[in-house]
Parts: structure tokens; C-alpha cells; sequence
């Protein structure tokens, strides 16, 4: 038998497609073989499963909250896996479905899929299986079908469901309880069973707003932190109601995390998840995801946010000119530096050691936020001048580091004379002449004489000539100016 039963499973394997690795198993077998069964109350009952690899039961009552529940495993000749659930002392509150299911199949987030069973235990005095903790809330998306779930012990039992009073049509299954859409508010069903009435507790149906696609936002405050600080992310889903939202993070194995849930009802529906890290260390540095996925629809959608965690604050400075610049007179000209640091840094600029405010000069500095941790500061000469030549010094700081940086900035002056002197030295007949210049970098003179000397009247005139004019009695000199080289 079990051989048969392996040789087949081969087959189904081969017939599957050519690009199976890996075979899906076929669903395991229960015995006895049926859909639904009838047991006594007080009595026992025994199910088995059957499987080519290791299998597991899910059914009404826990073992934990139930001794009358045995589950234990059989060991044959076959080569399969057998599993028996036997219950003792049956109760209605044994009425429902029992799974038999493989064990690597089962997933957190998918249903279990496997073979059932119902059994029924009827109970003339408990007409309806006595309900779980939530199972009086009834929630529902707008203009969708619920269920009301009250079940009965016994199939052949005829039930009426009732709001404020008033009948209520709806499809009645007694393995899962009405079937239907409804409005808004409280529902009891009730049954008659040999002359006596029984009545539910009342299931509360409640509305949801959904939408087919999930609108999803996450916001982190900042993405950078150093070691102590409080790490806060949030994620918010709008318009709709309907949700179940996971977070992922590094500190998750840790349990680290602390999560909340806002909810905004005006102007519009809102629900803020907010995930809290507090002293954070460097081991929580890197990926933080949240998923939501809509309860009752195959929707998902994700968001991440990667977050650095440093020791200590930083503070980095990367200047976009070199240690020496030049200007020329009355230029416009910006001296940019880029600045990365955290915390938020204190940027100052001096010259010559002085803060510029001291220096009362047509120069002006400021600072512009790129992003979270950047920033950009210049310096603008308005109109360059002479005395702005000199040292100009950056100072980046913030509680934890501090950076600098000094550069020498040059106007440039074009040379010009400034005055041309004929000095006399007496009856003696000596004679000096003198040149003054100006210029940035300092100029060099060269001295010409010149030797074209004309006669005017009885007297011997020596002529310069320079830049136009004229200059007599000078012995014939001229002074020449040259641009000196940097």
C-alpha cells in the first residue's frame, strides 16, 4: 500500500512540467475519510493523518487550554508519517474544523492548506459553539459581505437571526454562521431546540473604510543620529482601515523597538504607525521597513528608510578653491565650501583673525541647508578692493568635532605713476629725479633717457615724453613703469 502510494507520487511529480527542481508533495489523507461526522457528547473520537512527510493537526481547542485534546505521532512499516488527534469526553465546544496539514507548508503569513474534516458534537443544552473572545465583533469593510458567526452543535438545527428586533433574511451555513451584508449594529441569532430557546450574545458589526490600493507613507525624521539618541520612524496609511502593518529593523531580534498606533478619524481617515528605538547604538544602523498589507485582500505595499548611527558627531569641510587666491579691483566674486556634520554645526568666517562684522568691509557670508547633514557656505567680495586682500578663515563646529580652514586672498591693483619729481640740488648742478608708483602685486620702474633734445630760442631743452605730456628740464629721463611679475 505504501509502496503504490510512492510510486504515484513520483508520477504526478514528472507529469507536473519539466521545469520543476522540486515537487509539490500531494495534500495528506484523514481517516476516517469524510466531510463532516457526528459525535456523541462525552464520547471519544479519534482522527489520523496520513503523509509522506511530517504532518500537524490545527483544530477548535488548543492542547494547552484543553486536556481532553491528544495529539501524538505513529510510527509504521509504510514509510509515511502518521499523526493521530484523539479527544476524550467530547464537548460542543469541540464542534468545528480540524486540518491536517504538512508542517513545511505552514507560513506566517498565508492560511494553512491541508485536508478537513467537521465534527459536530450536539449538545441539547448548548445549541450554539460557544464563541471566542473576538468573535462578538464583527468587522467588515463598507458595502462588503460578512459573516455572522454563530455556529450550531448540531447540523439539524434551525436558525433565525434577528437586528433590534427585527428578522433578518440571510444564508445560513452552520459550519460557518450567517452569511450576507449588513448594516451597521447589533445582531443575535436564535435557535429552538425540543421546545427550548437558546439566543447569542450580541455580534457587533462594525464598518471599515477600504480601498483596493494602499496609500503609504513613511517618515523619518532624520536619517543620521549619533550612539544615545532616540531613533523615530513612522509610517501612515490613509483612507483605509483595514490593515495589518510589520515592521522591520535591525534591533527587531533585540526587541528594541517600541511600536504605536494613531488613529485620525477627521478630515479624513489616517492610521500612523510609529516605531521608537531609544539609545540607539551603531548595531542600529541600516535598513527600517515597514509593510502594510490590506486584512481582507491580497494588497501590499512597502516603504524603507536606511539610517546611519555614528559613535560621535561629525564635522567634514571640503573647499572649492585653493589656499591662494586672486582678485581683481572691484570684482564680484563667491569662495564656496561645501560642509557635511552633524549635529546641526556653528559656521564663522574671520580675516586676519578678526570676525568680519570687525572688519566693516563690503563682504558678506552665508549658509544654505542642501540636505539633512549638508550644507554650503560662501563668502562674496561685493566689490573687491584693495584692503580686502589678507588671511580669511572658515570655523565649522558642533558639540563633538571642529574643522577649519585658512586661505590668502590678493586684490589686484593695476600699476599706475603716481608723480614724477625734478629735485635740484643747487649751484652744485646736481639733479634727481624720482617715480612714484602704485600697484598690487608692486610694480617695477625702468628708467629711459631720451636723447631727441631740439632747440628753442638760445636754450637746450630736454624733452620727455610720456603718456602723452610733456616734461621739460629734466635732463632727458623718463620713467617707464613694468608690471611686475606674481
Amino acid at each position: 500500500m505504501g509502496t503504490s502510494h510512492q510510486v504515484f507520487l513520483v508520477l504526478s511529480c514528472l507529469l507536473t512540467g519539466p521545469g520543476l527542481i522540486s515537487c509539490q508533495l500531494l495534500l495528506p489523507s484523514i481517516l476516517p475519510n469524510e466531510n463532516e461526522k457526528i459525535v456523541q457528547l462525552n464520547s471519544s473520537f479519534s482522527l489520523r493523518c496520513v503523509g509522506e512527510s511530517e504532518v500537524s493537526w490545527q483544530h477548535p481547542m488548543s492542547e494547552e487550554d484543553d486536556p481532553n485534546v491528544e495529539i501524538r505521532s505513529e510510527e509504521n512499516n509504510s514509510g509515511l508519517f502518521v499523526t493521530v488527534l484523539e479527544v476524550v469526553n467530547a464537548s460542543a465546544a469541540h464542534t468545528g474544523w480540524y486540518t491536517c496539514y504538512y508542517n513545511h507548508t505552514q507560513t506566517d503569513e498565508s492560511e494553512i492548506e491541508g485536508r478537513h474534516i467537521y465534527i459536530y458534537v450536539p449538545d441539547p443544552d448548548m445549541a450554539f459553539v460557544p464563541l471566542g473572545m473576538t468573535d462578538s465583533l464583527v468587522i467588515v469593510e463598507e458595502d462588503d459581505s460578512a459573516i455572522i458567526p454563530c455556529r450550531t452543535t448540531d447540523p439539524e438545527t434551525q436558525v433565525t437571526l434577528h437586528n433590534n428586533g427585527r428578522l433578518v433574511p440571510a444564508s445560513y451555513d452552520s459550519r460557518q454562521g450567517f452569511n450576507g451584508t449588513f448594516s451597521v449594529g447589533p445582531y443575535i441569532c436564535e435557535a429552538t431546540v425540543k421546545g427550548r430557546t437558546f439566543k447569542t450574545s450580541e455580534f457587533n458589526v462594525y464598518a471599515l473604510k477600504a480601498t483596493s490600493e494602499l496609500n503609504l507613507e513613511m517618515d523619518a525624521r532624520q536619517t543620521v543620529y549619533k550612539a544615545g539618541e532616540t531613533i523615530v520612524v513612522t509610517c501612515a496609511v490613509f483612507n483605509n482601515e483595514v490593515v495589518d502593518l510589520q515592521w522591520t529593523y535591525p534591533g527587531e531580534v533585540r526587541n528594541k523597538g517600541i511600536t504605536m498606533l494613531e488613529e485620525i478619524k477627521l478630515p479624513s481617515i489616517k492610521l500612523v504607525y510609529t516605531l521608537t528605538v531609544p539609545k540607539a547604538t551603531v548595531k542600529d544602523s541600516g535598513e527600517y521597513e515597514c509593510a502594510a498589507r490590506q486584512a481582507t485582500k491580497e494588497v501590499k505595499e512597502m516603504k524603507r528608510v536606511t539610517i546611519s548611527v555614528h559613535e560621535k558627531g561629525f564635522v567634514e569641510i571640503e573647499p572649492t578653491f585653493g589656499q591662494l587666491e586672486a582678485v581683481n579691483l572691484h570684482e564680484v566674486r563667491e569662495f564656496v565650501v561645501e560642509v557635511q556634520a552633524y549635529p546641526t554645526p556653528r559656521i564663522s568666517w574671520l580675516k586676519d583673525n578678526l570676525t568680519l562684522i570687525e572688519n566693516l568691509t563690503e563682504i558678506t557670508t552665508d549658509v544654505q541647508k542642501s540636505q539633512e547633514t549638508r550644507y554650503q557656505s560662501k563668502l562674496k567680495l561685493i566689490r573687491a578692493k584693495e584692503e580686502d586682500s589678507g588671511h580669511y578663515t572658515i570655523i565649522v563646529q558642533n558639540e563633538d568635532d571642529v574643522k577649519s580652514y585658512t586661505f590668502e586672498l590678493s586684490t589686484l591693483v593695476p600699476a599706475s605713476i603716481l608723480d614724477l619729481v625734478d629735485d635740484h640740488h643747487g649751484s652744485g648742478g646736481g639733479q634727481t629725479v624720482r617715480c612714484t608708483a602704485e600697484g598690487t602685486p608692486l610694480p617695477e620702474i625702468d628708467w629711459m633717457i631720451c636723447k631727441h633734445i631740439k632747440k628753442y630760442g638760445n636754450q637746450m631743452f630736454p624733452v620727455l615724453v610720456w603718456s602723452g605730456c610733456f616734461f621739460h628740464d629734466i635732463k632727458g629721463l623718463k620713467c617707464s613703469l613694468k608690471k611686475k611679475k606674481k
